[in-house]
């Protein structure tokens, strides 16, 4: 039983890092392209068996069993997406897995990035090259309403640091024992620090209690 959540925090326990487990992994020569690589991993490790370092073979799978789309806008967190920028001729460049959506762009985790590292990039809808999602085989996926219930969005551009939690398109201030309360009732991830366009697309609900 394997949730979109699980794969997000296995790779997301990985940020900053290189490419020497995936590649021991697979297993692959050091300096091999290693971003399709990294997803099998992540989706193995986690209960969904994938072996793939090609990322148009990875699609052509998913894309035989009906788990595919071109709408990048209906991709939800834990989504496989594949990127054309043109470089790599007859197959996709680039592969990542959603975070979350903003009104012009999704978050990605992505492997073989940044200096060949684990890292979270923003993408937008429109000259981003994002090209095709795939959704893994995952067990009672939620709703990307019921993902972002549970985030916690930590917002370090301000002093005191607010805390606010993710509901539909609102956020609202949490007290402390609330904080601890969700963490608890929802095992829920806190993203620190907020990326500013998430919180920019969201109303505030002040809370006196904070």
């Amino acid at each position: 039983m394997t949730t979109a959540q699980q794969v997000l925090d296995f790779e997301g326990a990985r940020l900053g890092q290189g490419g020497d487990e995936t590649w021991g992994w697979y297993p692959l020569s050091q300096g091999t392209a290693w971003c399709c690589a990294f997803q099998s991993m992540s989706l193995t490790s986690c209960g969904i068996p994938t072996h793939y370092s090609w990322v148009s073979a990875l699609f052509d799978d998913y894309r035989s069993q009906n788990r595919n789309s071109y709408d990048i806008r209906t991709a939800q967190p834990g989504d496989l997406v594949a990127f054309e920028w043109g470089s790599t001729p007859n197959g996709y460049d680039h592969v990542a897995m959603i975070i979350a959506l903003t009104e012009t762009g999704a978050w990605t985790r992505n492997g073989n990035v940044n200096g060949s590292k684990v890292a979270d990039l923003w993408f937008p809808f429109d000259g981003g090259g994002m090209a095709e999602i795939a959704r893994p085989p995952y067990t009672n996926p939620p709703e990307p309403e019921e993902e972002m219930k549970s985030v916690l969005l930590v917002d370090r551009r301000k002093n005191p640091s607010p805390v606010y939690h993710a509901f539909g398109n609102t956020k609202v201030w949490l007290s402390k024992q609330e904080q601890v309360d969700l963490v608890r009732f929802f095992g829920a991830e806190t993203v620190d620090p907020a990326p500013a366009a998430w919180l920019d697309a969201l109303a505030t609900l002040p809370r006196n209690d904070v």
